[in-house]
Parts: C-alpha cells; sequence; structure tokens
C-alpha cells in the first residue's frame, strides 16, 4: 500500500496526539517502510536511550533522543492560518504545488 506523503522535510508541523500534543518543530526526516510512515519533529518525543561508551572521548551513559511519530499525529501549520492544516494540491503552470485547504495559501 503506498500512499501519498503529504509532509516533508523542513517542513513546521503541530502535533496532534500523544505525550507531546501541542508542541511545534520542523520535520528533521521522514520514513517510509512498507505502508508505515513516520516523521521525525525536531525537540519532540524525546525517549531515554542507553548509549554504548565507543572510546574515552566518548561518553556513554543515558541520552535523550528524538523518537518517529506516525505521519497521522502530525499537521502541517500552515503560515497565514498559523494552525495545523490538511494538504491540498493545486496546478501551478505545469508543476504541482501543495496549498492549505483552508485559506488557499501555498505551502
Amino acid at each position: 500500500m503506498n500512499q501519498k506523503v503529504k509532509i516533508h522535510k523542513d517542513d513546521n508541523v503541530e502535533i496532534l496526539a500523544g505525550k507531546d500534543k501541542g508542541k511545534r518543530g520542523s520535520v528533521v526526516r521522514v520514513f517510509e517502510k512498507s505502508g508505515h510512515v513516520r516523521v521525525l519533529v525536531a525537540g519532540c518525543n524525546l525517549v531515554k536511550k542507553a548509549i554504548k561508551r565507543r572510546s574515552e572521548q566518548d561518553a556513554g551513559g543515558i541520552a535523550e533522543v528524538e523518537a518517529p511519530l506516525d505521519i497521522s499525529n502530525v499537521g502541517i501549520v500552515c503560515k497565514k492560518c498559523g494552525r495545523p492544516v490538511k494538504v491540498g494540491y493545486k496546478l501551478d503552470g505545469d508543476k504541482k504545488v501543495r496549498v492549505c485547504r483552508k485559506c488557499g495559501e501555498k505551502l
């Protein structure tokens, strides 16, 4: 099942569900794997992870790292509306562009 990914890297998004609901950040990376699309949002969904000590300079221990979120739990934020919105598409000449479904502003 291939679904169209409407959220791309460097988009500003708001988290709609989960422990970080309401937080905003930019998309660092998009993971597409066998029907499950997940996004990594900067500064959100932090989890503690045990890091093994590799060398004397590299300290081990417990670090907080960002974990991926399901793409359904984030919404792209429109610059004009200032709220999370759905994404639509329009043809700009012969180029397809993403637009806000509420106000029609180019994303």
